[in-house]
């Protein structure tokens, strides 16, 4: 299983994450189906990363 991010806007945004400043919320859903919100899109795909770096096998 991969590493997903979803962007989510309007009615899509869970109600308890809506607010007058929340326009856009990315889930981030990992390969053990862990989901984590946030707000920046530049956090959500870091995040991501390190979530699918942390799933790789090492070469050691």
């Amino acid at each position: 299983m991969s590493v997903t991010v979803t962007k989510l806007q309007g009615n899509d945004i869970p109600p308890d994450m809506r607010g007058p400043d929340v326009e856009v919320v990315f889930r981030m859903i990992d390969q053990q189906g862990n989901e984590q919100y946030l707000f920046d899109d530049v956090e959500a795909a870091q995040v991501a990363v390190r979530a699918s770096d942390e799933d790789l096998p090492s070469n050691s």
